[in-house]
């Protein structure tokens, strides 16, 4: 029993260290934005999420799952060039748990402060996707059309990464699924996850918090085989949501 807690422990420990280096790279806001978005929140709390009713709205492939919390925000969720907006009354956003609400909120910003950088564009359908500066930045260059722009999925033989308006989607098939509860993941295993996973900006970070959570990922396992996992905002340890009876 002494081993094997002494096991457990050490790989938690050596995907938090993972999560955190992977998650290091991912989309950042700059200071001032950030402490901008702060205090907006501060000020009006939910209100922030309130947008000015311009833009289109997403296609349903892009609506929230109905495991999600978010969910009742669909219908109410714009997309421009310039980022994405919510414009729900109170009656809806109060539908929301706080903790929820205020992971969106931040996300949202994060993305849209990432378009205003030039990190992120939107697509035609909805999706914020890397631009070519974001890509070098975390290794992964076009490599002359490898990876052509826009792109929101990244999609291997048995798994992929999606990202959407409210976070970031994985799925991995029965196969991948067994070997990230087997502990594929540990140590040098990061990195092939992260190729298994479809590879791509976020894949590291998705990768080094499957480890961690790796024992919990049962639950969200369809009959198909498939286990579908959603992230709210951005990749961690916590904060993923599924639907139990897929």
């Amino acid at each position: 029993m002494g081993v094997k807690l002494k096991s457990v422990v050490r790989r938690a420990s050596l995907g938090a260290v993972a999560l955190a280096a992977a998650t290091s790279m991912l989309l950042t806001i700059s200071p001032a934005a950030s402490a901008a978005t702060n205090s907006q929140q501060v000020q009006v709390g939910a209100a922030a999420l309130h947008g000015s009713g311009a833009g289109d709205p997403l296609p349903a492939s892009e609506l929230a799952p109905q495991s999600s919390p978010l969910h009742v925000l669909n219908g109410y969720v714009t997309f421009s060039k310039s980022g994405y907006a919510i414009d729900a009354p109170a009656s809806v956003l109060n539908k929301v748990p706080a903790a929820q609400l205020e992971q969106l909120q931040s996300f949202l910003a994060q993305v849209n402060g990432n378009i205003k950088s030039g990190k992120l564009e939107m697509s035609a359908d909805g999706v914020a996707v890397p631009t070519d500066a974001l890509l070098e930045s975390v290794g992964q260059s076009t490599g002359g059309g490898l990876h052509p722009i826009p792109m929101g999925t990244w999609r291997s033989h048995d798994g992929y990464i999606k990202t959407h308006w409210y976070g970031i989607e994985v799925g991995l098939d029965s196969w991948l699924t067994n070997k990230v509860e087997g502990g594929f993941w540990v140590g040098a295993g990061v990195a092939g996850l992260a190729a298994a996973l479809g590879g791509g900006p976020y894949a590291g970070a998705a990768a080094a918090a499957l480890g961690i959570i790796a024992g919990g990922i049962q639950v969200c396992q369809h009959r198909d085989g498939w286990t579908i996992i959603y992230w709210l905002g951005t990749i961690g340890a916590g904060g993923f949501v599924c639907n139990p009876f897929g």
